[in-house]
């Protein structure tokens, strides 16, 4: 079981690698349009990462429930 620290560090990865974000501006509260300035493209390519780094498979309605860093943690959280 990974914790949620672990899921959080995964993502922070994510988004620093694929978006060129700074990790220290990646709050868990930070919302990914608003504050990120990622776009519905950008979305899909997270949840790609994710499921790469996770094996899981995210669906359509999974992508519209994730608005923060830390909706992505806790919904990955929740199915590892």
């Amino acid at each position: 079981m990974h914790s949620k620290a672990e899921v959080l560090k995964w993502v922070v990865e994510i988004l620093t690698h694929e978006f060129g974000l700074d990790a220290a501006s990646l709050r868990p509260e930070a919302r990914l349009e608003d504050d990120l300035d990622l776009d519905s493209i950008d979305a899909i390519d997270m949840a790609v990462r994710i499921e790469e780094k996770t094996r899981l498979v995210l669906s359509s309605d999974d992508l519209q429930s994730i608005q923060t860093i830390q909706d992505a943690v806790d919904l990955i959280h929740a199915r590892l």
